[in-house]
């Protein structure tokens, strides 16, 4: 099992940035993946979902914003995460 840190490509100020929100799964990828990617066809596990839809502060723009794009939604192993 690995554990992945869930982020995302900002609406506001175009960067990436890290819902806070960690899951743990059996088989994911070994690398960064999209949602779409690795969802493709299939439900999102609630815990993606979830953050999915939760408004996210911008602290780039000081801005609130969502994600709601399966190909803008990441996982990112724990391992890789700086």
């Amino acid at each position: 099992m690995a554990t992945y840190s869930i982020h995302f490509l900002c609406n506001e100020c175009g960067q990436e940035h890290q819902v806070g929100t960690c899951i743990t799964l059996e088989a994911g990828p070994e690398d960064k993946a999209s949602v779409s990617d690795i969802y493709h066809g299939r439900d999102l596990p609630l815990q993606i979902a979830t953050a999915k839809s939760n408004i996210t502060w911008c602290p780039k723009t000081c801005m609130l914003t969502s994600q709601e794009d399966n190909d803008r939604v990441f996982l990112v192993p724990m391992a890789n995460v700086k």
